[in-house]
This record gives structure tokens, C-alpha cells and sequence, in this order.
């Protein structure tokens, strides 16, 4: 009967405790694990794509799809799980001990022995350590967003390449199937002598590159079709459509706008300052962690029955409470951890400069070439291509007009294919860089102040 009530005092020390541990475990250690939500519901691509491909469309699958956002989502998740643990108090001490002799006392003969111990941070070390979590959690968030978004851009670059090649593929074939007519005309009137051999030879050999423009246009068409599946993490013998060109519209942005709002939203921005706050909160965890902590223990003792009779207190078990404390002697480490947390702060808060340099280097890069696009596409737009055409009007009365009438035409469509080609790549390159603006700025480019 005496072990069963030892056991039941344990039990109310034990008990006792983890109320008092629990209700010192911060409230917000319950509820952070529900921050991040269920995956997504993934969809099925197998004939999504067969016939057309949009981009927006493609964006959704790509973030449902990716092992990438996974991943990002999951290390996100995980940072989570560390709140709990840093801000819970260290786990508490059971022994047991048993008397290989016995101690005889007044009361009678000590046999067993039961401890609980618990240790106590120095107040606010849990506090500032799981703030230190939280920063870390932020981090893990905006890295999410982060890589989101270069999926998003890659798949920009991928997908408007891929709609140049098909709009030039599809031109270059038309203007084949041009020259190949021209080609038995040209053939025609030289066996009845009315055009010169060097008509001929100059329509067999523009459809000799046109049709070697085809195959590579085909050819780089395969690879941008392997990278979109590669992004959107499907079979590679998944058939691909043909694209939706996202409209050309110029964006009417300056350069200094565009940089504040790169400052302001740009991930690798955030991160890094989130992680100057992370190194600040770690410094008050440095400080504190140098306190002294306080440790907690109780005892009992199993006493058995007393060989005289009438002793008082006779087989009463002793039960004691005992408290020490931490002695942090060593100023030398203590000052050493402290200084660390430091200049960690100061080599983050370095690194935010570092990043904005950089950003504003490389957004001048970028605009630059995006604004040369612009140019480029109202170029051929307004000027290049309207005069091409009209050349093109002219020369096709040219084959009433003599020897030289094939070869004329030939090379006034020539030019006109070009250009064509060419104004199709600029628009290609505008929105491409665009996508990359959109990248250093961390989003999308606000212009709701544009009147």
C-alpha cells in the first residue's frame, strides 16, 4: 500500500508540473501550425493543353504542379514547426533510485527514492527565441511567394518565346508556299526564255533557307514545348496547343517608379530586411541567454515501517523542494555570444545594401532593353513594314515588265518577310523583358497612377 501511495504522490507532483508548464508555453505555440494551408487539389493535364494553350491558365497549373512551390510550401510548413519547440520549456527530469542498502532512520528504512526537476529560462528568453521563429517564419513565406514567382516568369519567357516561333513559323510557311509558286513561274519562263537563269537560281535558293528556316523554327518549338512541361511537371509525350499571344500593350512607366516600387516589394528585398529584424531579435536572445537560469526539484522518499514501536511519525515518506540557479561565470563567452549576434546583424544589414545596388543596376538593364523593344516594334509598326508592303504592291506588277521582274519581287519580299519577322521578335522581346521587370520588382507593375 505504501508503494501505491508513493506512486500516487509522484503522480500529483507530475501532474502538477505540467499544468504549470503549460501554462507558462505561449498561447501562440497552439495555433501557428495552422498558418499554412492544405495543398492544393491538383489538376488534370493529360488534354488541357491538346488544342490551346493561355497563359494565365498555364500559371495555375504550374503553381498546382510544381515540385518547386511544393517544396518552398513545405520548408515554409516546417519553419513553422520550430515555434512550439523553442518556446516550450526544457523537457523535465524523472529519476528514480533505489537503495542497494537501505538507510535505517528514526522513522524507518529509506528504500527508494523519486525526483522530478524542471529548469526555468531566464524571463523573456522563450519570448525573444520564438520571435526570433517568427522572423524565420516570415522568411520562409515570402521565399514561397518568391519562388512562385520565378516560376511565373520562367514560364512568361517559355511561353512567348514559343508564340514568336509559331507566329514565324506560321509566316515563314506562307511565305514558302509564295516562293515555291514564284519558283514554277520562274522556271516556266526561262524554258520559254522570257526571265534569266539568275531568276531561277535566286528563287530555288530562298526556298532552300525557308525551308531550312522551317525545320529550325519546328526544332526550337520542340524545346520550348519541353521547357513549359518541364514547369508545369507533366509527361513530356503530352501534347502541346498553340499559344494565345498575350496583347501588346506598351507599358507607360518611368524608370524612377519603377524602382521605388522594386524597393518596396521586391522578395529578396523583404528577405533581407526580415532577416536584419531576425539578427535584431537575436541579439535580445544572445543577452538573455546569458542570464542565469532557475532549476526546480522535488523529492520523495519511500520509508518503510520503523522497527520500534510508537516513534512518531513512524514510515512517513519525506517529501522536499529544492531550488538552484545557473552560474554564468564565464563573461568571456557570454560577451563572445552576444558580439556574434552582432556582427551577424551588421553583415545582413550590408547585404540589404549589397541587394539594392544590385537591384537598381540590373532594373536599368532591363529597362533599357525593354524600351528598345518598344521602339523597335513601333519602327516596324508605323514605318519599316508599311513601306515594305507598298513595295510589295508595286513589284507584283513587275513580272509584266521584263527579265529582271522575278528576281525584283523576290528580293522586296525577302525584305518584307524580314521585317515582319523582325517586328514579331521585338514583341517578343518587349513582353519577355517586361517579364523580367516584373521579376526584379517582385510582381506585378502598378500603373493605376498613369492618367
Amino acid at each position: 500500500m505504501r508503494g501505491v501511495s508513493l506512486l500516487y504522490q509522484v503522480a500529483l507532483v507530475v501532474i502538477g508540473s505540467m499544468i504549470v508548464l503549460n501554462a507558462l508555453m505561449p498561447r501562440e505555440a497552439q495555433g501557428m501550425t495552422q498558418e499554412v494551408s492544405t495543398p492544393e487539389q491538383t489538376t488534370d493535364v493529360t488534354t488541357l493543353f491538346a488544342e490551346t494553350l493561355e497563359l494565365p491558365r498555364l500559371i495555375q497549373v504550374a503553381v498546382e504542379r510544381s515540385p518547386k512551390v511544393s517544396a518552398a510550401k513545405a520548408r515554409w510548413q516546417a519553419t513553422i514547426e520550430q515555434y512550439p519547440q523553442v518556446t516550450a520549456l526544457p523537457d523535465p527530469m524523472f529519476m528514480y533510485g533505489y537503495y542497494m542498502r537501505s538507510v535505517e532512520t528514526r522513522v524507518g528504512p529509506q528504500r527508494h527514492r523519486i525526483s522530478f526537476s524542471q529548469t526555468f529560462p531566464y524571463p523573456g528568453t522563450l519570448d525573444a527565441a520564438g520571435e526570433v521563429v517568427k522572423k524565420a517564419v516570415e522568411i520562409a513565406r515570402v521565399k514561397h511567394e518568391q519562388v512562385i514567382r520565378n516560376l511565373i516568369v520562367d514560364l512568361k519567357l517559355s511561353y512567348h518565346e514559343l508564340a514568336y516561333l509559331q507566329r514565324a513559323a506560321e509566316l515563314t510557311r506562307q511565305n514558302h508556299d509564295l516562293v515555291a509558286s514564284i519558283l514554277a513561274i520562274a522556271t516556266t519562263r526561262y524554258a520559254e526564255g522570257k526571265t534569266t537563269l539568275n531568276d531561277v537560281l535566286k528563287a530555288q535558293s530562298q526556298l532552300a533557307q525557308l525551308e531550312y528556316d522551317l525545320v529550325l523554327l519546328e526544332e526550337l518549338q520542340r524545346v520550348e514545348h519541353a521547357n513549359i512541361k518541364g514547369i508545369l511537371s507533366i509527361p513530356s509525350a503530352t501534347s502541346l496547343g498553340t499559344t494565345m499571344p498575350v496583347p501588346y500593350e506598351s507599358l507607360d512607366v518611368g524608370l524612377a517608379d519603377i524602382e521605388r516600387q522594386a524597393l518596396a516589394k521586391r522578395q529578396e528585398l523583404r528577405i533581407a530586411a526580415l532577416t536584419i529584424e531576425k539578427a535584431t531579435e537575436g541579439i535580445a536572445l544572445a543577452e538573455l541567454q546569458t542570464k542565469p537560469m532557475l532549476k526546480l526539484d522535488l523529492m520523495t522518499i519511500e520509508t518503510g515501517e520503523a522497527l520500534m514501536f510508537g516513534v512518531p511519525d513512524n514510515g512517513k515518506n519525506p517529501f522536499s523542494i529544492g531550488v538552484g540557479v545557473t552560474i554564468p561565470w564565464s563573461s568571456l563567452k557570454n560577451s563572445s555570444k552576444v558580439r556574434e549576434a552582432q556582427q551577424n546583424r551588421e553583415a545582413v544589414a550590408a547585404n540589404k545594401h549589397v541587394l539594392e545596388d544590385e537591384t537598381k543596376v540590373a532594373l536599368r538593364k532591363v529597362y533599357f532593353r525593354l524600351e528598345n523593344a518598344k521602339r523597335l516594334v513601333e519602327l516596324y509598326e508605323t514605318t519599316l513594314i508599311p513601306q515594305a508592303g507598298a513595295a510589295i504592291e508595286v513589284a507584283e506588277t513587275w513580272h509584266q515588265e521584263g527579265p529582271k521582274s522575278i528576281a525584283g519581287f523576290l528580293e522586296t519580299q525577302s525584305v518584307w518577310l524580314n521585317f515582319n519577322l523582325a517586328r514579331l521578335r521585338a514583341i517578343a522581346d518587349y513582353q519577355q523583358n517586361l517579364a523580367r521587370l516584373e521579376q526584379l520588382v517582385g510582381g506585378k507593375i502598378d500603373d493605376s497612377h498613369i492618367e
